[in-house]
């Protein structure tokens, strides 16, 4: 079995990827039509073939409906650089390419292994020169960061059909990386995964005027055996609309909802009224646009110069760090605590005005931090959201939390 082969099976949320795009090219749209032939759909079309004609409209309405609703809320912003992730088989792309924005399509290698040659055989030249398809891993700030290169702008993060699919520990690690590159561009995150899913009852009540309990569950099994994947088992899904958002608010977020839809166009699959029928059904679904809190971080000049004030006295160390604590600055902080006359009983470090730790600032924490005979008398003070994401992303915060000795600014 080939590399690819082994991708899918680890993978196999990329089939519900392919049911999305043949969605949209049964709605009518374009650029979907485009990229169905070289995306090897046989298998998917054919479970399509099989459901009733009006299903089949339920879906392509409900998709595309959808689809517009992430575009006009990416396209009202004014972030130069959209980021897409996942980007499915989605035609996206091409929406962004046409409004001159830069666009990164992030998704898992068996997705982009398709996707990128099938964008390139059928998007316009000018088009090419905004898109960039690339494998990453949703949950692993270096990846993201690698993928986007050298990059200026601020960021338009869209998440569509993803969070639904990740476990508790994985939704976290992916707000840390969003919030890390938000950290360092600007801009902002939107989705509207926790409740967006309800498009397809809310128009399928419409459009068969039936009861949708029979239908919620009917789509949900046919999810879960496409995916092969258990559904909606995190925070963003399990504790409300109201723990929801308290959630993202403790990853740092500042969460500004609204009702999906003002987003939603007119629609090629059903004629006007029927559209305006949809769009007063969707007024009680919500999209959420995520920005950073405002922090010490926000405030400080972030070139800042390096500087490191320290004392000692009865036993007591107190040191406070500016700027940048990595690789060349390091030995300074270190040269510090060993300069000190004599052991120290008490450690407590400032750093409200650090803009970044590395590997080699956090080897002299925790040099420092197993010279104290009392672990609990090590402190660290005025921890902005930059250094938290980068304590919490390589596991040091939870050394010192054992401890309650890490306060927030």
């Amino acid at each position: 079995m080939d590399l690819k082969e082994l991708q899918k099976i680890v993978n196999p949320i990329y089939t519900t990827a392919k049911g999305t795009v043949m969605t949209l090219a049964v709605s009518g749209d374009k650029n979907a039509i485009a990229l169905c032939p070289y995306l090897e759909l046989e298998d998917i079309q054919k479970g399509n073939q099989a459901l009733p004609e009006i299903i089949r409209k339920v879906y392509a309405t409900a998709q595309e409906a959808r689809f517009k609703i992430y575009n006009n809320a990416v396209l009202r912003r004014n972030e130069p650089v959209v980021v897409d992730l996942p980007s499915g088989y989605s035609p996206r792309g091409f929406v962004m390419a046409d409004a001159k924005r830069i666009y990164y399509g992030f998704d898992l290698p068996s997705v982009i292994d398709l996707m990128k040659p099938a964008a390139a055989k059928t998007m316009t030249e000018e088009q090419k020169r905004y898109v960039t398809y690339a494998a990453v891993d949703a949950t692993n700030y270096d990846s993201l960061r690698n993928a986007l290169g050298d990059i200026k702008g601020e960021l338009c993060i869209v998440t569509e059909g993803l969070l639904g699919y990740f476990s508790e520990s994985e939704l976290i690690s992916m707000c840390q990386a969003v919030n890390r590159l938000l950290s360092e561009f600007g801009g902002c995150w939107i989705t509207a995964d926790a409740g967006i899913l309800k498009i397809y009852s809310a128009v399928y009540s419409i459009l068969v005027n039936s009861d949708t309990a029979a239908f919620d569950e009917s789509m949900k099994g046919h999810a879960t055996r496409m995916s092969d994947a258990a559904f909606y088992q995190n925070s963003l899904f399990t504790k409300g609309n109201e723990g929801a958002v308290s959630f993202l608010q403790q990853q740092g977020f500042t969460v500004k909802s609204e009702s999906v839809s003002s987003y939603i166009s007119d629609l090629r699959t059903v004629d006007s009224d029927t559209t305006e029928r949809i769009v007063n059904v969707c007024k009680n679904m919500d999209i959420w646009t995520m920005t950073l809190e405002k922090s010490t971080a926000d405030q400080m000049d972030p070139n800042l110069p390096f500087a490191v004030e320290s004392n000692f006295a009865d036993g007591s160390f107190f040191v406070s760090v500016q700027g940048r604590l990595d690789t060349m600055t390091a030995p300074e902080l270190l040269k510090k605590f060993q300069e000190i006359p004599e052991k120290a009983e008490e450690i407590t470090i400032d750093v409200s005005r650090m803009a970044y730790v590395s590997s080699a600032g956090l080897r002299v924490f925790l040099m420092m931090y197993k010279s104290l005979g009392d672990k609990s008398r090590f402190k660290m003070i005025g921890v902005n959201e930059v250094v938290r994401e980068i304590l919490e992303t390589t596991g040091f915060d939870q050394l010192l939390l054992c401890y309650s000795i890490i306060t927030l600014c």
